[in-house]
């Protein structure tokens, strides 16, 4: 078979997959009670006839949030990650929206051995008895896109080997393909997804799922926190045995340990909880401030107590990166917070964020004040850092303000720590030990080398533009006397009635259309040379008669279902 063959076949089978993914995507959103979402996606027609024209009230017997919920669980593993991603980013999702995606939960089997095996043996290019002394052929951890098997190498380590499950990524391209898709398509007629840029957000989504995919992403990530937290006693991370990593196999060092999260074994063990919680926070907010490069979603079953009295970091795909400006801002706001400064707090969000032309910064400081005094007392005794954190993510999605992506993750990241450290101490404040290494870093700007670094970019910084400035303006003044200077002007607020309008001289067009059938079938039919034929020529005649009549009755009852009589 040539290879031109080969690849129609590819795109036949692409396609193929294309039209299965949404006609189940289409089926899940009609069983919900999501067919309006559909008629603006362009998805109905994918539907059984059964299911089509099915009303949103259908399903109303569920709460929304719920149905969205089940939705994303009945899509596949694609939606599944995507609601777990969307589910800290309360920027731009409700908050009942978000709390309820965070129930979603990877349950799947996993694949056979012998499908594992040949999946390893093709990345790493031998057989597996050469590869490993001994490979357990039942995976200790199956999740939606990998397993992971327990195995000893050659020179007699002990690791475990992540592997991709087969045909996985096939099926997830062909999900972003028309998650992408409908992302673009609802963007046209929904000005709420054009505010929050929801196409902008799925292809973000896509780049994280498809470095996901790619396990070299995970073992560069895992090595980069390892070389971070290396001077740190606390702390540890499994080692990266390159020789045995692929793109679609990863191998790591073997951890044993106590999940944090078993208190009776952690107690049996004589753990001190107090410090373990302790130890855990100034760990994470190191990462976070310091190095500006953390650990995102470490939760209990990411983290293990070993042995030696240290906490280790699995499973590092998940990592946030932050600049040095974007720290800064944060450390600034999480210290307005904890100041309980509702002024700073929406200066900073202000700083960090993008503001919309439906943002009112008098309504935005009036709902910090209210939150600031609503929980201010609650913060200094038994409250939570990571719950207000959460409300400020609600306001900020009220007030239609973008936030970068960064900013919800490293909030949710901040969340999860803090109930890590609650569940260890039931008295942890969390609150109190991000304000001290926040005010460490906080000093630190104040240091003669910190502030001397600090104008040292700052005169590099205005040289730069004092340099750029007179060049600039010399081609904008070059380019106004030859005539070649355009000026674009961009009218925002337009495309909800420019689209009605369309709309209106659509219809126009079609009842003048309408109108001359009729007209001119009437005329042909009261005529004295028509009123003499019989047959078929009367019969035509008919029959146009007819469908002038059925295409105006058509365009009476459309004008009617859309309630604009």
């Amino acid at each position: 078979m040539s290879h031109s063959e080969l690849g129609i076949l590819g795109i036949h089978r692409r396609a193929g997959n294309w039209m299965r993914r949404a006609r189940h995507v289409a089926g899940v959103l009609a069983r919900f009670g999501f067919g309006s979402v559909m008629q603006v996606m362009g998805l109905e027609r994918f539907l059984p006839a059964r299911w089509q024209g099915m009303r949103d009230e259908d399903a109303a017997g569920m709460e929304t949030a719920v149905r969205i919920r089940l939705v994303f669980e009945e899509s596949g593993v694609t939606a599944i990650k995507l609601g777990q991603a969307l589910s800290s980013r309360t920027d731009i999702l409700p908050l009942e929206i978000a709390r309820e995606l965070r129930k979603l939960q990877e349950e799947v089997p996993p694949v056979s051995f012998d499908e594992a095996r040949e999946m390893i043996e093709a990345e790493l290019g031998a057989p597996l008895d050469e590869l490993f002394l001994e490979f357990d052929p039942k995976p200790v951890a199956s999740a939606s896109l990998s397993q992971v098997h327990r195995a000893v190498t050659r020179s007699g380590e002990l690791v475990a080997v992540k592997v991709q499950k087969p045909g996985i990524e096939l099926q997830v391209e062909t999900d972003l393909d028309i998650l992408l898709w409908a992302a673009r398509h609802v963007e046209r007629y929904s000005e709420w997804c054009r505010q929050h840029n929801v196409a902008d957000t799925v292809e973000e989504f896509a780049h994280t799922l498809r470095e996901e995919l790619n396990f070299l992403t995970e073992a560069h990530s895992t090595e980069a926190l390892r070389e971070n937290l290396e001077g740190d006693e606390r702390a540890s991370v499994p080692t990266v045995h390159w020789a045995l990593t692929r793109r679609r196999v990863v191998t790591f060092e073997w951890i044993d340990g106590l999940r944090v999260d078993e208190l009776e074994e952690l107690d049996r063990a004589g753990v001190d909880r107090r410090e373990l919680a302790d130890d855990f926070a100034e760990i994470m907010l190191k990462q976070i401030f310091y190095d500006g490069f953390f650990h995102a979603d470490p939760h209990p079953g990411n983290l293990r107590y070993r042995s030696d009295g240290t906490i280790a970091f699995l499973d590092c795909g998940n990592v946030g990166m932050m600049g040095k400006r974007m720290r800064d801002a944060f450390i600034r706001l999480l210290l307005a917070i904890i100041d309980r400064d509702a002024q700073a707090v929406t200066d900073q969000i202000i700083v960090i964020g993008s503001i919309s032309d439906d943002t009112s910064i008098q309504d935005l400081e009036a709902d910090m004040e209210k939150l600031i005094s609503h929980h201010g007392q609650r913060l200094r005794s038994s409250g939570r850092l990571g719950d207000m954190l959460e409300e400020i993510m609600g306001i900020i999605f009220e007030q239609r303000i973008r936030m970068p992506s960064i900013f919800p993750q490293l909030t949710r990241a901040l969340a999860v720590t803090e109930g890590v450290c609650v569940q260890l101490n039931p008295d942890f404040s969390f609150d109190e030990a991000a304000n001290a290494t926040a005010r460490i870093v906080y000093r630190q700007w104040f240091t003669p080398a910190h502030v001397l670094r600090e104008v040292v970019e700052f005169v590099r910084l205005v040289r730069r533009y004092s340099m750029r400035l007179p060049r600039q303006f010399s081609n904008v003044l070059a380019q106004g006397l030859a005539g070649g200077l355009t000026i674009k002007l961009r009218p925002t607020g337009l495309e909800k009635y420019m689209h009605r309008f369309d709309t209106m001289v659509n219809r126009l067009s079609f009842a003048i259309v309408v109108a001359a059938v009729i007209v001119a079938s009437a005329m042909i039919f009261t005529s004295e040379a028509t009123a003499s034929l019989s047959g078929p020529s009367r019969f035509l005649s008919i029959a146009y008669l007819v469908i002038g009549v059925v295409m105006g009755g058509w365009l009476l009852y459309s004008i009617v279902r859309s309630g604009r009589l």
